[in-house]
């Protein structure tokens, strides 16, 4: 059963900058705490997880002694738990009096849901009397009563944790596959991604400049036919929803079968006949292993070409993450090569340290969102696949072609795909082309100045050698090359001995 979770401030209502941020401060004038949040202010304060967790940020041991706030941490926490139970009612008094509107397309994305049989829940760190009464006053209480409501204090580590999310997916029986969250913030969406959630943000006026590397989509609001409509901040899924986001886009990201018997003319197209896609799973597993299997061969020389003017831990940071994924490897899984690539994404980003980790771990995460519902990959999906790594990459790093880094490489390199893919040109011969490319790019490098990383402290020294990211993405292509066309000789190898007539003597 597909299910649909919602986070609540920011999501059901923008509720933090009209309800939450006047609800706090209220609280510290009548507890008589000397301390007035501005808009600003709250700005960074939302970024900590719960309501209690904020109210602690501001009691340093001079500020509690200027309070005389009890020593013992009984005590203290005695203190802000009557403070936030304060909060919380005057929050709630604003939600039912009407001061925060729901925002656009939760109703009428919620009804949708429920009618067409999704399981409809709000999984938030807000206290649950706060969710419940924005909750009924975004959808109604018809409605309300429909959705599973997981709040507060009901796990231990509040996002960007996944406690919240893995809590909500065991006590509902859902699959993570057929589950999509609905976030507004950086935390949220990390704890979505880290429980093995698809997300679509939705950004709210606190966190539109925050990093949503990872979402299938990223929206200004979710729209609604009367307006506002949905501004499309990222879709690196290709979704391209219309003026309003609809529970089939939602179906579409989940890779669930579309509805619409009359397909969208804005689709992606099918491969033309030129295009012969990849067998299921079987060449993105042969591709992924080589690049890993790369990596760890190649720690030393990737990691004396960071040392002449970086620290030298890149090749040891790829190295030791990619020899995790092979270390994984048989637990990976494989119901399609979208789950495959972000699984292997998730061990990157959470086990490669250093500025790797991050940058290589976004690349496999976007990539896996580029072909979420699809069994097989086309030439065409590999160049979408690449194109939506390469987004997260610049988003990641701030950085872009030019400022010598691996996209001096993989920029060329997917360029040169996407010509290959519109003539025809077999795998072989592509990966070939690729590899010429993308060495040629990395030589290129050497002439650069390093704007991006450790290196680029070192300034016009930086010039005369080239990026070891920009190189490992030749050196790479080179082996994904060599071994492809070994892989064809032995397939083609192995075909004509089969089809080869033996020889008898009468």
């Amino acid at each position: 059963m597909p299910a649909l979770i919602f986070d609540c401030d920011g999501v059901l209502a923008d509720t933090e900058r009209d309800g939450h941020l006047p609800a706090f401060n209220q609280t510290f004038d009548e507890f008589g705490v000397p301390v007035h949040w501005s808009d600003a202010d709250y700005a960074e304060k939302v970024k900590i997880g719960g309501g209690k967790e904020r109210m602690a940020s501001i009691l340093t041991p001079a500020f509690a002694r200027s309070l005389d706030l009890p020593h013992d941490p009984v005590g203290r926490a005695a203190t802000l738990q009557q403070w936030h139970r304060r909060k919380t009612a005057i929050y709630t008094e604003r939600v039912a009096a009407g001061v925060l509107p729901a925002r656009p397309g939760i109703r009428r994305l919620a009804d949708a849901a429920a009618t067409a049989g999704w399981m409809l829940a709000v999984a938030s760190t807000s206290a649950e009397a706060s969710v419940r009464a924005v909750l009924e006053h975004a959808v109604g209480p018809d409605l309300a009563a429909r959705f599973h409501v997981f709040a507060g204090d009901i796990v231990p580590a509040k996002k960007p944790a996944p406690d919240i999310y893995l809590h909500a997916l065991r006590e509902l029986g859902l699959d993570p596959a057929e589950t999509l969250v609905i976030e507004d913030s950086e935390n949220g969406l990390r704890a979505a991604l880290a429980a093995g959630l698809t997300a679509l943000v939705t950004v709210s006026s606190y966190t539109v400049h925050e990093d949503f590397d990872g979402a299938a989509l990223v929206v200004t609001s979710l729209g609604d036919p009367e307006g506002p409509v949905a501004g499309i901040l990222s879709d690196p899924a290709g979704i391209r929803p219309g003026p309003y986001v609809t529970l089939a886009d939602l179906g579409r990201i989940l890779g669930l079968p579309d509805p619409d018997p009359h397909p969208q003319t804005n689709a992606d197209p099918a491969p033309t006949e030129s295009e012969t896609p990849m067998t299921g799973l079987a060449d993105t597993e042969f591709v992924v292993r080589s690049i890993a299997q790369t990596a760890v061969d190649n720690e030393k020389e990737f990691g004396d070409l960071d040392a002449v003017v970086g620290d030298g831990d890149f090749g040891y940071s790829l190295a030791r993450g990619f020899e995790i994924v092979l270390a994984d490897w048989d637990g990976f899984d494989r119901s399609s090569p979208s789950a495959f690539l972000q699984k292997v994404g998730m061990v990157i980003s959470g086990r490669i340290g250093g500025t790797s980790g991050p940058l290589w771990g976004t690349a496999f995460l976007r990539a896996s969102i580029a072909v979420k519902g699809r069994d097989s990959v086309s030439g065409s999906d590999a160049v979408a696949m690449l194109r939506s790594a390469i987004d997260g990459i610049k988003a990641r790093g701030n950085s872009d072609v030019g400022d010598k880094t691996l996209l001096d490489a993989l920029v060329p390199m997917t360029d040169a795909l996407a010509e290959e893919v519109a003539t025809g040109t077999d795998a072989p011969a592509t990966l070939r082309r690729l590899a010429a490319v993308a060495r040629r790019s990395s030589d290129e490098t050497a002439m650069l100045q390093a704007r991006r990383g450790r290196a680029s402290y070192t300034g016009e020294r930086s010039i005369g050698s080239p990026d070891p990211g920009a190189v490992a993405v030749a050196v790479i292509l080179e082996r994904l090359s060599a071994e492809w066309d070994a892989r064809v000789r032995s397939s083609a190898g192995s075909q004509g001995a089969a089809e080869r007539p033996t020889s008898h003597t009468e």
